[in-house]
C-alpha cells in the first residue's frame, strides 16, 4: 500500500508516493513551504499553535488522521491510498470496486 498526496494547486507532482514516516513528513513541509505559509500562519487557519504545526510535521505518525486530514485539506491536498501488485507496482484505478 502507498499512500499518495494530491496537490489541487499542481504546485507538487501530480502524484507523489509516501512510503515512510520520513516521507510523510517532508510531503507536509513541502505543502505548506510551497503555499508560502509560516507555520504560524497554517496554524491560524487551523486554529492550532505555531508549536503544534510544528509537532504535526515533525512527528506525523503521533497525530490522528481526523488532524492530518485537517491539514492536508487547508494544504490544498488530499490522501489516496493506492494498492500495489506483488512486485510493488500501483495497480490502476478503474473507477469500479469490485468485491
Amino acid at each position: 500500500m502507498v499512500f499518495l498526496f494530491y496537490s489541487s494547486l499542481r504546485v507538487l507532482p501530480l502524484d507523489t508516493p509516501i512510503t515512510t514516516i520520513a516521507d510523510f513528513s517532508s510531503m507536509l513541509k513541502r505543502l505548506r513551504l510551497e503555499r508560502s505559509l509560516t507555520q504560524k500562519r497554517l496554524g491560524e487557519k487551523l486554529g492550532l499553535s505555531q508549536k503544534r504545526i510544528s509537532a504535526i510535521e515533525a512527528h506525523p505518525e503521533q497525530v490522528s488522521l481526523d488532524q492530518i486530514l485537517t491539514v492536508l485539506m487547508a494544504l490544498g491536498a488530499k490522501l489516496h491510498v493506492r494498492t500495489l501488485d506483488a512486485e510493488g507496482d500501483a495497480i490502476a484505478d478503474t473507477g469500479e470496486a469490485s468485491w
